[in-house]
């Protein structure tokens, strides 16, 4: 995902934690109290910019493959497209890191159905990303160190204070099932299609880029604003018994 854009607003710079972007603008706005709002979480996801770079290549790819049949030449297009936007970020010299990343995974999904030469291969890569992140969050709750604590305590300074705290344990732990159930749901609906495709269901390919483009964005934003969520309500009950302490000193 690429950063949060500019806030919509007379040009004025973005403000709140959610305007870095990213699981950790995510994290950080929860934390930090902040109410959940259509524009923070849009401004989490990366903005209109951001999610017109995570979908448009695959759109593209999908709508080219509908009309030809033809895996490798429907692969050269959103290839085409990611190494012009890249290029445009360099000619305006932004910045390139959110785009660089984008091209990368756009050029590894390409080099696959290249080398394949079947149209459900261009998915193929994201299955392996999903399972990561899944066997990661996953691992990271066996151990007791959820992944999510640990962005929680690196975003409060310290990457074991936050265990001291029951609440924010807690709240570690059901926001990394959040993750885990988002890329698990990804794996549930789209494996199934991907191996319809290699037994040859040809209407299965469509029908895996379709699952792909609605269980991307939407269920990033869908696990970041439970997330968000979860931590605002943990923010608050700390705020008050931060609060019933200090009247109890007094």
């Amino acid at each position: 995902m690429s950063e949060g854009e500019r806030d919509a607003g007379a040009g004025a710079a973005p403000r709140g934690a959610a305007a870095r972007g990213g699981l950790g603008g995510v994290v950080e706005a929860g934390l930090s109290g902040e109410s959940v709002s259509a524009r923070g979480v849009l401004q989490a996801i990366g903005g209109w910019r951001g999610i017109a770079e995570t979908l448009v290549p695959a759109t593209l790819y999908l709508a080219v493959f509908v009309f030809t049949r033809d895996a490798r030449v429907s692969a050269i297009a959103p290839l085409a497209l990611a190494l012009v936007a890249f290029g445009w970020r360099l000619i305006r010299r932004e910045p390139v890191q959110a785009a660089l990343s984008g091209l990368i995974g756009v050029v590894v999904c390409v080099g696959v159905t290249l080398f394949t030469g079947r149209g459900e291969d261009y998915y193929l890569p994201g299955f392996w990303i999903n399972a990561a992140w899944i066997a990661a969050h996953a691992v990271s709750l066996l151990v007791g160190w959820p992944l999510i604590g640990l962005l929680l305590g690196f975003l409060r300074g310290s990457l074991t204070e936050w265990r001291k705290t029951p609440v924010l344990r807690r709240a570690a732990n059901l926001c990394t099932v959040f993750w885990i159930v988002a890329f698990g749901a990804r794996l549930a609906v789209q494996l199934p299609l991907y191996f319809a495709a290699q037994g040859g269901d040809a209407a299965a390919v469509d029908a895996l880029g379709l699952a792909r483009l609605l269980m991307g964005v939407p269920l990033f934003a869908l696990a970041a604003i439970l997330t968000w969520l979860v931590l605002s309500r943990v923010s608050a009950s700390l705020d008050s018994a931060k609060n019933d302490a200090t009247s109890s000193d007094d």
